[in-house]
């Protein structure tokens, strides 16, 4: 409900309406509002952590690896309401702080790890400087959630997605990088 209403939207009754028991229930197992927009966030951040894991290690190779991470993040966005994030980062600081340690601790660590393997691979440039690369990365995906950047009455998230992560592998990979680039994500070449 958080995802699709906002956090602020929501009371303990809607929650407890929606799933068939009473609001002593819910509060039987959380101690308020807060405690339970704490545990569903972490909750959140776990599965996304254990997502990551498993994709990289079940990945072809990082162009894969990147490509299966830009479609799940899509998935997600496309059930994510934005102003749940807002209203995270406006009325909950403490659970807003948690979002920001995972954005560095598990996002920026993983784009990291991509960028070394795709550079081991041959698949990304030698030359890139991947603390840089890596935080320009993480921007894209912060910036394609920004509803001021990409309004969604003009913009469809899928669509957003694909664009800035085809622009992003294309700009770091080597000619054999390109070549799996086209595969994965189907860009046609010019003849």
């Amino acid at each position: 409900m958080f995802r699709i209403y906002g956090v602020k939207g929501v009371t303990m009754f809607d929650i407890a309406r929606d799933c068939g028991v009473s609001k002593k229930t819910v509060y039987e197992h959380f101690a308020d509002k807060q405690s339970l927009i704490d545990e569903g966030m972490q909750q959140l951040l776990n599965n996304h952590i254990a997502f990551f894991q498993e994709c990289h290690q079940h990945a072809e190779n990082a162009i894969d690896e990147l490509v299966r991470n830009m479609k799940y993040v899509t998935r997600l966005a496309k059930k994510l309401n934005p102003v749940m994030l807002f209203e995270i980062q406006k009325y909950h600081p403490d659970t807003w702080l948690n979002i920001e340690k995972f954005k560095g601790d598990c996002i920026l660590y993983g784009i990291k790890e991509n960028l070394k393997r795709g550079m081991t691979e041959g698949l990304y440039r030698q030359n890139l400087n991947i603390n840089i690369v890596a935080r320009m990365r993480q921007l894209q995906l912060e910036a394609a959630f920004d509803p001021i950047q990409y309004p969604a009455d003009h913009f469809e998230m899928h669509e957003v997605m694909e664009q800035v992560t085809a622009h992003f592998i294309l700009g770091i990979a080597t000619i054999k990088g390109h070549k799996l680039v086209n595969q994965y994500l189907q860009i046609k070449e010019e003849e």
